[in-house]
């Protein structure tokens, strides 16, 4: 698969999961429900990743389409993925404010930020022309991650209302048979 292909794939990826995540917000929540923090930053992060990763792969088949020299569309396309990438995860940090840290929260931030991290740099250092030579690797990379990461999220939109009714019904039903 060329490189072109892929770039048009996250694209379409990406746009089709932010449109998912809107129809499927709309009706969770909707009404007198509560909205949950942790809920509307993971809602935040489905569109917000989505729609950069639409973004980063949409500026380099414009710049593609130019004819601009490859090392040079790699780096600056490198360039704006860590930024944009590094505004992601700060944007979530924000978000995640007031949220309770608990133990789980925290392992699961690392575990999403870690590769955020390593991704930065990596696209800096392919930016930079250091030890990755303006190559397209690195901005696949973190099309890939921020992919992985909004449908990570997606993911939890959809199941997480589920296993919280599952709780409150075995709740439910351990009350009345005591």
């Amino acid at each position: 698969m060329e490189t072109l292909d892929i770039l048009i794939l996250g694209v379409e990826a990406s746009i089709a999961l932010a449109g998912f995540a809107g129809i499927i917000a709309t009706f969770q929540f909707s009404g007198d429900k509560e909205t949950r923090r942790g809920d509307a930053v993971g809602l935040t992060m489905i569109l917000q990743f989505s729609l950069l990763t639409s973004l980063i792969c949409s500026i380099a088949i414009l710049l593609y389409s130019f004819n601009i020299k490859e090392t040079t569309l790699w780096a600056i396309c490198s360039a704006i993925s860590a930024g944009l990438q590094a505004w992601g995860s700060l944007a979530v940090q924000k978000s995640m404010r007031g949220v309770g840290r608990t133990k789980s929260l925290v392992r699961l931030t690392l575990i999403l930020q870690s590769p955020s991290s390593v991704l930065i740099l990596i696209n800096v250092m392919n930016a930079s022309d250091i030890y990755f030579h303006r190559e397209a690797g690195p901005i696949i990379a973190s099309i890939i991650y921020t992919l992985c990461i909004a449908g990570f999220m997606f993911s939890r939109l959809l199941l997480l209302p589920v296993w919280r009714n599952v709780r409150i019904q075995e709740a439910a039903k351990r009350a009345a048979a005591n």
